[in-house]
Formats: structure tokens, C-alpha cells, sequence
């Protein structure tokens, strides 16, 4: 330490290296003082960790959007692409990020040491995370308010049609559950009137604000409250609220499995969520959902799965864990799927309607569903209350992770003796959030959160995963790779991982954004199709994350390398730095990699070899130095 720190105050040293010499040796400076006051928290235990993981993987994704999607694709037909895409994208990727972030120690931004020409993968990914973070707020609003009105008695208002909201098209057949009292045309159910009329009082369109529903912006301004309070304190902190929030929706998904099939017609509904419409899978549409939805519940490409890494201990077992959380996310999913369709099918058999008719698909289908099931239960209020908190705890998890893939990524950024402003820029961001949620909860809110859902995380997350896939198999090097896996683990990844990462889900993803292009299909919510204007300011927020990927690329080109030609500063860039490996000495040392107190010496430091070879008249297109571990040298 004392070494690193007089080789920066050296006048003689200083004469010798170029300015970036001095900021490399400046940062493993700053490096050393954060080991030596382990600024950098961990987890409290893997228990935390695992727990964490899992409350983010299985969310509102699960319970809320994978149904939905089931429903929009023909049920059972969905099931089909969407195990393909978790064995051939999700799992693998899964992994790869977890294991990444493990062994650098760095958030979604300082980890791209590893390659700093496509630092902008990293900015790309908390674009993301803060665009989800923005609407999942929003939707964990809607669950307040719903857990709110489950207080009421002597029924819960969605079940009526005597509400001063309710139309004389309301539908309540909530007094009769044994038989079909068919319906006229026109007629809606009492539960969606409530949805459109009372929780979002919707307006025509997208463009038509309406002013604002008061009771959802109180619902949201609690809403950050309560996240911001949570992870004030950082993972040690959330760490602990996922022991209870992560374990307890399984029990209230498992009363409700049990209610939902024995109601009248769940047969007719599990039987449309299990059969597969063979033909619905000659269309692109299913595969590219599954696609998202496997990236959206696994967390895939937002950076939370790097971020959560990053604060495991170095030999961690995260290849254990990978398939622990992926397994556990897409089990829960087809299981929240059972509940929701046997739930449908009672619907469709009280009302004469066929399943795939009996609501709108969209976001609001959780909110119809599952209400209509829980009052239909002895003690309605009380298990209504249960499933809504429930639903709010599982929001909570994921948007924990998206928030602290923020935080994280931007503290590491920090010099450390300003790493002890994280509560500030907690607060700041909350604040931020809580603004950009406003428009949300106007009479069009509902449309805005839609638009958002369809676009802010959907091609997005597959362009940034292909682009990093690539990077870390191709450039980066598949087997330098596995060998830093297996200073962690002890093990090498089999081929089922390499031949994943380096050719199957590249070119799977590849072909599902190709397929995305040529099989486009506008947003829409039920029968109302979005205007242009509104699918324009989708496409910005949708390739806003991958824009950024490019146009790093040129800054970093232009101006963090100034030395050698145009190709030779490409070469530069996309090898690692001498900061990129294991952050503690120790495991640098395990890994194969040099001690970061000696990466100013000239004999490490490729800084100086460019400028060493353009200084004696050496041909610069010679090849660099090879990139660590210096095992591989």
C-alpha cells in the first residue's frame, strides 16, 4: 500500500508514464484503501444471497406477466418456446452473470473492466433497470390499493354492481357459483369494472390524462417510502427483508392452487393453460414473448444478477446457485400459471363464455382473476388482504434488485471517500423515481404503464445480452473464462455451458430479434391499439439501452485513448484493464492474476508498453501484450 501510494507522489516515476498511467496507478491506490476499510459490503450469508435471488427472480413476473403472456399465446402452446428459451438462453445466462459478477466484485458498470470498449452494455443495463424500476413501482401501487379496499365490509366492493361506478353493463354472478347464468352481449364483469372504472377511472386514450387518480399517487408516494427505507442500508439490509418476503407468497400461492381447482369449470381452464394449439407456435409472437418473459422473470440483462454477485464471497458456489434461482423462478411461474387458469375456467363456465374470452389480456389480468377467486373464498377479506400483501412483497424484491443495480453501479463508480454518500444518492434516486411515476397514475395511466411494459424491456434485454455474450466468449475468451470460473468453484463448466454461451444463445437470440423486426406487432391493451406517436416514444424508450452500446464505443475511441492508430486503440480497448480481476489480493494471486499494487510497474502495465513502442520507432500494428491472468502470458 505504502508502495503504490509513493509511486504516485514519485516526481521520477511521473516523468515516465503518460497521464493514463498516473489514473491507473491513482485507482489501484484508491482500490487498496477500500479493501484496507472493506468499504465494499457482502452478503450477511448465503442464506441472504440465495434468498435475494430468488425474491427478485420470482416477482410480480410470475404471478402477474407470465400468466397474461400464457393467456395472449394460447395457453399451453407458450409452455413449449418458453422451456426451449430457459434451456437454451435463461439458465446459461443465468449463470454466466452470476459468475461474472462473483469474481470481479464490481457492479454492472466498474465490472466491464473486463472489456472498457463496451462499458456501454453496462450503462445499457441501468437504463433498464431504472425504466422497470419507474413502472414496477406503479404496479406495486395498484396492489396498496387493492390490499387497502380488501378491508371492506360486509363484501369486498369488486364484487358488486351496485358501486356508484358500476355501469348497467356490470355482471355479478357472485351469489350463484354452481351454474352458468349466461350473459348478454355487452355485459362486464363486476371485478373489471372495477379495475378500468374505480382503481384507474381509465380514460379514452393514452393522450387523454383526465387529471389524476389521488388514491394510486398516495399508494406510489408510500410505496417509495417504504423501498427507499429498505435498501437505505444497502444488501445487509434488504438481505434480511427477503427472508420473509421471498417465502411468503409460496404459502398463499399454494391455498389459492387448492381453491382454484376446486371451483366449477377449472378443468376448462387448466385444460386451455396444459393442451398446446400446435399451429399458434407457426407464429413469432409466442417465441419472442417467451423470450422476454425468461428474461424478465430471471432478471437477465438488467444488471441486478451482476450486482447481487458482486457482493458474494469469491468461492461462493454460484454454479449451485444458478440452477437453484433458475429452476425455482420457472417452477413458480407454471405453477402461479395452474392457479390463474383454473381460476379462468370457472370464470368462463359461470359466465357461457370460452376461456380465451372471458377478460381483457393484459397487466390488469392478475388484478380480475385473482380477485374474483379470493371472494369467492370463506373469510374473503382476510385472504384478499394476504394475496395483495403478497403480491406488494414481491414487487418489493424486484424492485429492490433494480434499484441497487442503480445505486451500485453508480457508487463504484465513486472515488471511495465518497462512497459514504450512498444515502443520498438513494434518497436522490427514489425521489427521481417517484416524478417519473406521476404520469402513471393520471386517468391514462394505466396505458402508460402498458407501453412501458411492452417496449422498455423486451428487444432491449436481448440485444445487451447477445452483445455480452459475444464479448465474454469471443473476445474476452470462452476458456479464459472458465478458468476464472474455476478459480471460484473448483471446477470447469462442461460443455452444455460452453457451447451455450459461445454458439446457441448467441444465434438464438440473434434469430428471435430478427423474427422481432420482420413480425412486428403494434401495443395494444384489449381493443385499443396504441397511436403512432405513443409507439414512437416506445421504440426511444426501447433502444435508448442499446444506443448507448455504440456511442460509448465512439467516446471511448475518441477520447479515452489518444495513442496509436484507430485500430490500435480498438485493440486497446477491448482487452482488460489491469484492474479487471478478483478484487482482493488473495484471489488475484489464486486466479493467476498480478497484485493490484503492482500493476503500475512498467512490466504490467500496457499503458506504458503503447507508449514504449510508439516512443522507439516499433511498428505499432505489433501485437500488444496479452491481456491477464498472467498465466495464460
Amino acid at each position: 500500500m505504502a508502495e503504490t501510494e509513493k509511486a504516485v507522489s514519485n516526481p521520477e516515476k511521473g516523468s515516465e508514464c503518460s497521464d493514463s498511467d498516473r489514473d491507473v496507478t491513482t485507482t489501484v491506490t484508491a482500490l487498496q484503501i477500500e479493501d484496507a476499510e472493506g468499504s465494499r459490503e457482502e452478503w450477511g450469508s448465503w442464506l441472504d444471497f440465495i434468498l435475494s435471488c430468488i425474491g427478485f427472480a420470482v416477482g410480480l413476473g410470475n404471478v402477474w406477466r407470465f400468466p397474461y403472456l400464457c393467456y395472449e399465446n394460447g395457453g399451453g402452446a407458450f409452455l413449449i418456446p418458453y422451456i426451449i428459451m430457459l434451456m437454451c438462453c435463461g439458465v446459461p445466462l443465468f449463470f454466466m452473470e452470476l459468475s461474472f459478477g462473483q469474481f470481479a466484485s464490481q457492479g454492472a458498470l466498474s465490472v466491464w473492466n473486463i472489456s472498457p470498449l463496451f462499458t456501454g452494455v453496462g450503462i445499457g443495463m441501468m437504463i433498464v433497470s431504472s425504466l422497470v424500476a419507474i413502472y414496477y413501482n406503479v404496479i406495486i401501487a395498484w396492489t396498496v390499493y387493492y390490499a387497502y379496499k380488501s378491508l371492506t365490509f360486509p363484501t369486498l366492493e369488486w364484487i358488486a354492481c351496485d358501486n356508484e361506478w358500476n355501469t348497467e353493463y356490470c355482471f355479478d354472478d357472485f351469489l350463484n357459483t354452481t351454474r352458468s347464468m349466461g350473459r348478454s352481449e355487452g355485459q362486464v364483469r363486476a371485478t373489471e369494472e372495477f379495475w378500468t372504472r374505480k382503481v384507474h377511472d381509465l380514460s379514452e386514450s393514452i393522450g387523454d390524462f383526465g387529471g389524476m387518480n389521488w388514491h394510486l399517487l398516495g399508494c406510489l408516494a408510500a410505496c417509495w417510502l417504504v423501498v427507499g427505507l429498505c435498501i437505505s442500508k444497502g444488501v445487509k439490509s434488504s438481505g434480511k427483508v427477503v427472508y420473509f418476503t421471498a417465502v411468503f407468497p409460496y404459502v398463499v400461492l399454494i391455498i389459492l392452487f387448492f381453491r382454484g381447482v376446486t371451483l366449477p369449470g377449472a378443468g376448462k381452464g387448466l385444460t386451455f393453460y396444459i393442451v398446446p394449439k400446435f399451429q399458434d407456435l407457426l407464429a413469432v409472437k409466442p417465441w419472442r414473448d417467451a423470450a422476454t418473459q425468461i428474461f424478465y422473470s430471471l432478471g437477465i440483462s438488467f444488471g441486478c444478477l451482476i450486482t447481487f454477485g458482486s457482493y458474494n464471497k469469491f468461492h461462493n458456489n454460484c454454479y449451485r446457485d444458478a440452477l437453484i434461482v433458475a429452476l425455482t423462478n420457472c417452477g413458480t411461474s407454471i405453477f402461479a400459471g395452474f392457479v390463474i387458469f383454473s381460476t379462468l375456467g370457472f370464470m368462463a363456465e359461470s359466465s357461457g363464455q370460452e376461456v380465451k374470452d372471458v377478460v381483457a389480456s393484459g397487466p390488469g389480468l392478475a388484478f380480475i382473476v385473482y380477485p374474483e377467486a379470493l371472494a369467492r373464498m370463506p373469510g374473503s377479506q382476510f385472504w384478499s388482504f394476504l394475496f395483495f400483501f403478497m403480491l406488494f412483497t414481491l414487487g418489493l424484491d424486484c424492485e429492490f434488485a433494480n434499484l441497487e443495480t442503480v445505486i451500485t453501479a453508480i457508487v463504484d463508480s465513486l472515488p471511495p471517500h465518497k462512497r459514504k454518500w450512498k444515502p443520498l444518492i438513494t434518497l436522490a434516486i427514489c425521489i427521481i423515481g417517484f416524478l417519473a411515476g406521476i404520469i402513471m397514475v393520471t386517468k391514462s395511466g394505466l396505458y402508460i404503464v402498458i407501453l412501458m411494459d411492452w417496449y422498455s424491456a423486451g428487444f432491449s434485454l436481448m440485444a445487451i445480452a447477445a452483445t455480452y455474450t459475444i464479448v465474454i466468449s469471443w473476445i474476452y475468451g470462452l476458456n479464459t473464462f472458465s478458468n476464472d470460473i474455476e478459480a471460484m468453484i473448483g471446477f470447469m463448466p462442461g460443455f452444455y455451458w460452453k457451447s451455450s454461451w459461445a454458439i446457441v444463445t448467441p444465434i438464438y437470440l440473434l434469430l428471435i430479434l430478427i423474427g422481432s423486426f420482420v413480425f412486428y406487432t403494434p401495443a395494444y391493451y384489449g381493443d385499443y391499439v396504441f397511436p403512432p406517436a405513443a409507439e414512437a416514444a416506445g421504440w426511444i424508450m426501447s433502444i435508448s439501452s442499446c444506443v448507448v452500446i455504440p456511442g460509448y464505443m465512439l467516446y471511448a475511441v475518441a477520447f479515452t485513448s489518444k495513442e496509436g492508430s484507430l485500430v490500435q486503440r480498438i485493440r486497446f480497448l477491448v482487452k482488460p484493464t489491469k484492474e479487471w480481476g478478483p478484487r482482493l489480493d488473495e484471489y488475484r494471486k489464486e486466479a493467476g492474476y498480478p497484485d493490484l499494487t503492482l500493476i503500475d510497474d512498467p512490466m504490467t502495465n500496457r499503458h506504458h508498453e503503447m507508449h514504449h513502442l510508439t516512443a522507439y520507432g516499433q511498428d505499432v500494428n505489433d501485437d500488444l501484450p496479452p491481456p491477464y491472468p498472467i498465466s495464460n502470458m
